[in-house]
């Protein structure tokens, strides 16, 4: 299974994840987070940003003390279009961002927002996060100002490019993780230059060293979740980590190379990870089949008056990250082997715990390469059998056979699973033809296994090659 990911924004927003599965952090000892503590460190970062970067900031721009109610609503009203772009349905759509909102508020220290330019503050929250994580240097006078100095460049961004721009390519789920990792990317490279200038670096070293970061109290949840985390914490990377590498080669270019990652960002993530594609576009390697027929037939069995269904691209960072549990090398060079992936998640619009059913599409640079993945595949899912017999999500039991036709070959899992004690079974197959791998899978929802086969062949044969421009 290659998880689906969303991702959020905001400077403090990665906490959430870390604070939800940290059962058993120990009380810290922070220091309090006081408005003339916040208001010094507001003025330390405007000048170091001013005089490191040359910076020009409106003057007016100033810190509003907000609380996490408040933070929420804003959040709300800048994420519902991006929603929007995963979740057609209007009143699902505004219910998710809320539920987005309300996550993001609950550990989020400040925030710039760009619909009224201010900058929003919320000390209560970074205290609160600092003695749950057991993690008291969050509130120190150095994280603070790196904190500040890491909005004030959006502020900055803002004022000179114009974030509301920025988003407006967000035209689809790959368009906006990408713009995501340029904003936050651009942030987090200047923060780091800024707070090294000042001596701040171990401020910003505090905030940053817990993106994406599990806490090791989650491994006693069981592979089935850890697997969920690390999902979840690579996408976070992503925007910050990967983000920042690709601001970093772009500035390296130039400051013109920068400026146009803003006005016409990359369209997908892979981009962000290979900033060479974006300098010069013809080094990108050829995609040579077509899955979006595929994606249509799939989605296709499903009546959109019940299901919602999500289309993206799967980067190479995810897929390698899916395949943790292979020797590092060996999942490293498969997910270099990879050219594309498409992928559609489908689950139910009233309830999306329910039942998911998901189809990728795979094309690598070689058929031996497709070999290589669905040999590695079919080692990880017995793997997997071994990793999850314990834990909140497990396996129970799980069959495993071969698929051949003409031309055919692939892999037929299925797997009884629980987790407490709500008892499922998931299904997928993974059919090889040439360069080209179909992977479907179906979880909660039932499918017989003539019915699943000829699916997966037939997904196979829509695939077809993209024609010579």
């Amino acid at each position: 299974m290659r998880p689906n990911s969303r991702r959020r924004t905001g400077s403090a927003a990665f906490l959430a994840a870390a604070l939800a599965f940290a059962p058993h952090a120990r009380a810290g000892d922070p220091q309090k987070v006081t408005e003339e503590r916040v208001r010094a460190a507001l003025a330390d970062a405007r000048t170091a940003l001013e005089k490191e970067c040359g910076a020009k900031l409106d003057a007016s721009l100033g810190v509003r003390f907000a609380s996490a109610a408040e933070l929420s609503r804003r959040i709300v009203e800048e994420n519902l279009p991006l929603v929007r772009l995963r979740q057609p349905d209007e009143e699902h759509a505004k219910s998710e961002a809320q539920t987005l909102g309300d996550a993001a508020s609950a550990s989020m220290f400040a925030k710039y927002s760009w619909t009224p330019r201010e900058l929003l503050v919320a000390p209560k929250t970074l205290e609160d996060q600092a003695a749950q994580l057991a993690t008291p240097e969050l509130t120190s006078d150095t994280t603070l100002r790196a904190l500040l100095v890491h909005e004030l460049v959006h502020a900055w961004d803002d004022a000179q490019l114009g974030i509301p721009r920025l988003l407006g390519h967000a035209d689809s789920i790959d368009a906006a993780n990408a713009a995501a990792a340029v904003l936050e990317g651009h942030a987090q490279l200047v923060a780091r230059r800024v707070c090294k200038a000042r001596g701040w670096s171990a401020g910003f070293d505090a905030y940053t060293g817990l993106i994406g970061k599990i806490p090791d109290s989650a491994k006693q949840l069981g592979e089935g979740l850890m697997t969920t985390l690390r999902a979840r914490s690579e996408a976070t990377l992503f925007t910050y980590r990967d983000g920042e590498r690709f601001v970093a080669a772009l500035d390296a270019a130039g400051a013109e190379a920068v400026a146009r990652a803003f006005r016409e960002p990359p369209r997908d993530g892979e981009t962000i990870l290979h900033p060479e594609w974006f300098l010069d576009p013809k080094k990108r390697p050829a995609v040579l089949y077509d899955p979006e027929p595929a994606l249509e037939l799939f989605i296709a069995r499903f009546p959109n008056s019940v299901w919602t269904a999500q289309r993206q691209s799967l980067q190479s960072s995810q897929f390698e990250s899916g395949m943790t549990s292979l020797p590092k090398e060996e999942a490293h060079a498969l997910a270099a082997s990879l050219r594309g992936a498409r992928q559609v998640v489908l689950y139910p619009t009233a309830n999306p715990a329910e039942k998911i059913v998901v189809l990728t599409v795979f094309e690598f640079g070689s058929e031996k390469e497709a070999r290589t993945f669905l040999d590695a595949s079919d080692r990880l899912s017995k793997l997997k059998d071994e990793q999850m017999k314990t834990g909140v999500v497990r396996i129970t039991g799980s069959t495993n056979s071969t698929i051949q036709a003409e031309g055919l070959s692939g892999m037929l899992h299925t797997k009884q699973m629980k987790n407490r004690e709500l008892a499922f079974e998931v299904a997928n197959i993974d059919l090889l033809r040439g360069k080209v791998v179909v992977e479907t899978l179906f979880s909660g929802e039932p499918i017989s296994l003539d019915e699943h086969v000829k699916l997966a062949v037939d997904l196979l044969g829509a695939v077809k090659l993209r024609e010579a421009k």
